[in-house]
Protein backbone atom coordinates (compact mmCIF):
# COMPACT_ATOMS: atom_id res chain seq x y z
CA UNK A 1 0.00 0.00 0.00
CA UNK A 2 2.97 2.43 0.88
CA UNK A 3 5.18 0.69 -1.60
CA UNK A 4 5.60 3.92 -3.79
CA UNK A 5 7.22 5.89 -0.28
CA UNK A 6 9.44 3.34 0.64
CA UNK A 7 11.24 3.11 -3.23
CA UNK A 8 14.27 4.85 -4.63
CA UNK A 9 13.16 6.40 -7.76
CA UNK A 10 14.49 4.43 -10.66
CA UNK A 11 16.43 5.71 -13.31
CA UNK A 12 13.82 5.92 -16.01
CA UNK A 13 16.35 4.53 -18.65
CA UNK A 14 20.48 3.50 -18.87
CA UNK A 15 21.66 7.15 -18.09
CA UNK A 16 18.56 9.00 -17.46
CA UNK A 17 17.88 11.17 -15.19
CA UNK A 18 16.39 10.70 -11.42
CA UNK A 19 14.05 13.04 -11.19
CA UNK A 20 11.28 14.85 -13.16
CA UNK A 21 13.14 18.06 -11.92
CA UNK A 22 16.54 16.95 -13.21
CA UNK A 23 14.53 16.00 -16.37
CA UNK A 24 13.34 19.11 -17.18
CA UNK A 25 16.76 21.12 -16.72
CA UNK A 26 18.13 18.59 -18.98
CA UNK A 27 15.61 19.50 -21.16
CA UNK A 28 16.20 22.82 -21.24
CA UNK A 29 19.77 22.30 -21.86
CA UNK A 30 18.74 20.44 -25.21
CA UNK A 31 16.55 23.07 -26.57
CA UNK A 32 19.80 25.60 -26.10
CA UNK A 33 21.42 23.38 -27.77
CA UNK A 34 24.31 22.82 -24.43
CA UNK A 35 26.27 19.83 -24.08
CA UNK A 36 26.07 18.34 -20.84
CA UNK A 37 25.74 14.58 -19.53
CA UNK A 38 24.34 13.93 -16.40
CA UNK A 39 26.52 12.55 -13.40
CA UNK A 40 29.42 12.29 -15.03
CA UNK A 41 31.80 12.27 -12.01
CA UNK A 42 32.35 11.90 -8.73
CA UNK A 43 33.89 13.96 -6.11
CA UNK A 44 35.44 13.17 -2.84
CA UNK A 45 34.96 16.01 -0.19
CA UNK A 46 36.07 16.56 3.42
CA UNK A 47 34.00 18.15 6.44
CA UNK A 48 35.69 19.83 9.07
CA UNK A 49 34.63 18.82 12.54
CA UNK A 50 36.27 19.20 16.03
CA UNK A 51 37.67 16.42 18.22
CA UNK A 52 37.21 17.05 22.18
CA UNK A 53 39.66 14.25 24.53
CA UNK A 54 38.46 13.26 27.64
CA UNK A 55 41.96 14.30 29.56
CA UNK A 56 45.02 16.85 29.01
CA UNK A 57 47.66 15.73 31.45
CA UNK A 58 49.62 18.94 32.14
CA UNK A 59 53.35 18.39 32.48
CA UNK A 60 56.40 19.23 30.94
CA UNK A 61 55.25 17.47 27.73
CA UNK A 62 51.48 17.38 28.02
CA UNK A 63 49.78 14.80 26.39
CA UNK A 64 45.48 13.73 25.97
CA UNK A 65 44.29 10.68 26.67
CA UNK A 66 41.25 9.18 25.17
CA UNK A 67 39.11 6.53 27.15
CA UNK A 68 37.01 3.90 26.11
CA UNK A 69 35.29 1.00 26.92
CA UNK A 70 32.89 -0.29 23.55
CA UNK A 71 34.55 1.32 20.45
CA UNK A 72 32.02 1.67 17.89
CA UNK A 73 33.33 1.54 14.46
CA UNK A 74 32.15 5.29 13.94
CA UNK A 75 34.03 6.22 17.11
CA UNK A 76 37.12 4.52 15.48
CA UNK A 77 36.77 5.98 12.15
CA UNK A 78 36.24 9.46 13.96
CA UNK A 79 40.00 9.13 16.16
CA UNK A 80 41.40 7.62 13.02
CA UNK A 81 40.68 10.83 11.42
CA UNK A 82 41.70 12.46 14.27
CA UNK A 83 45.13 11.07 13.93
CA UNK A 84 45.54 10.73 10.18
CA UNK A 85 44.72 14.85 10.56
CA UNK A 86 47.01 15.85 13.54
CA UNK A 87 50.17 13.64 13.04
CA UNK A 88 51.93 15.58 15.56
CA UNK A 89 49.17 15.03 18.43
CA UNK A 90 50.39 13.58 21.49
CA UNK A 91 47.38 11.04 22.47
CA UNK A 92 46.83 7.89 23.23
CA UNK A 93 43.68 5.72 23.93
CA UNK A 94 43.09 3.33 26.95
CA UNK A 95 41.28 0.74 26.53
CA UNK A 96 38.96 -1.26 29.21
CA UNK A 97 39.17 -4.19 26.91
CA UNK A 98 41.75 -4.54 24.59
CA UNK A 99 41.55 -7.84 23.68
CA UNK A 100 37.92 -7.75 22.87
CA UNK A 101 37.03 -8.02 19.19
CA UNK A 102 35.99 -4.94 17.44
CA UNK A 103 32.45 -6.74 16.59
CA UNK A 104 31.23 -10.67 16.99
CA UNK A 105 31.86 -11.28 13.11
CA UNK A 106 36.01 -9.91 13.57
CA UNK A 107 38.75 -11.60 14.53
CA UNK A 108 40.50 -8.51 15.04
CA UNK A 109 40.85 -6.98 18.53
CA UNK A 110 40.97 -2.97 19.58
CA UNK A 111 44.76 -3.37 20.50
CA UNK A 112 45.44 -4.97 17.00
CA UNK A 113 43.20 -2.36 15.43
CA UNK A 114 45.28 -0.10 16.89
CA UNK A 115 48.46 -1.46 16.09
CA UNK A 116 47.41 -1.25 12.28
CA UNK A 117 46.78 1.93 12.20
CA UNK A 118 49.76 3.50 14.60
CA UNK A 119 47.43 4.46 17.35
CA UNK A 120 49.30 4.35 20.46
CA UNK A 121 46.84 2.50 23.41
CA UNK A 122 47.46 1.22 26.71
CA UNK A 123 44.57 -1.13 28.91
CA UNK A 124 43.12 0.22 31.62
CA UNK A 125 44.25 0.89 34.40
CA UNK A 126 47.33 2.28 32.95
CA UNK A 127 50.77 1.52 34.38
CA UNK A 128 52.19 3.94 36.00
CA UNK A 129 55.65 3.37 34.19
CA UNK A 130 53.12 3.96 30.90
CA UNK A 131 52.52 7.35 32.33
CA UNK A 132 55.68 8.49 33.43
CA UNK A 133 57.43 7.65 29.90
CA UNK A 134 54.39 10.24 28.10
CA UNK A 135 55.01 12.38 30.57
CA UNK A 136 58.95 12.90 29.71
CA UNK A 137 58.16 12.81 26.20
CA UNK A 138 58.31 9.57 25.28
CA UNK A 139 55.57 8.47 22.79
CA UNK A 140 55.37 5.18 23.49
CA UNK A 141 52.62 2.42 23.14
CA UNK A 142 51.89 -1.03 24.76
CA UNK A 143 52.63 -3.72 22.49
CA UNK A 144 49.83 -6.54 21.36
CA UNK A 145 51.00 -9.64 23.31
CA UNK A 146 51.54 -13.01 21.28
CA UNK A 147 49.11 -14.58 23.32
CA UNK A 148 46.28 -13.00 22.02
CA UNK A 149 46.78 -14.93 19.04
CA UNK A 150 43.56 -15.77 16.77
CA UNK A 151 42.29 -19.35 17.81
CA UNK A 152 42.27 -21.90 15.42
CA UNK A 153 40.28 -25.10 15.42
CA UNK A 154 42.12 -28.01 15.84
CA UNK A 155 40.86 -31.26 14.40
CA UNK A 156 40.46 -34.19 17.50
CA UNK A 157 38.94 -37.38 16.89
CA UNK A 158 35.39 -37.91 18.04
CA UNK A 159 34.66 -39.90 21.29
CA UNK A 160 30.94 -40.87 22.39
CA UNK A 161 30.06 -36.76 21.39
CA UNK A 162 31.17 -33.99 19.49
CA UNK A 163 34.12 -31.72 21.27
CA UNK A 164 35.82 -28.79 19.73
CA UNK A 165 39.06 -27.62 20.75
CA UNK A 166 41.49 -24.96 19.47
CA UNK A 167 44.39 -23.72 20.30
CA UNK A 168 46.57 -20.27 20.26
CA UNK A 169 48.28 -19.93 16.65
Amino acid sequence: MLDHFNRHRPRRRPGGCRSKLEEKVGYEFDQLQLQHSYEPDKFKYQLTRTYTPDFKVECAHPFYVEVKGWWQAEDRNKFLAVVLSNPDLPIFVALQRPFQTISKTSKTTYAEWCARWGIRWTPIPINKEFLMRWANGERCTSPVPNATAPMRPVSTKKVGSTVSVAERT
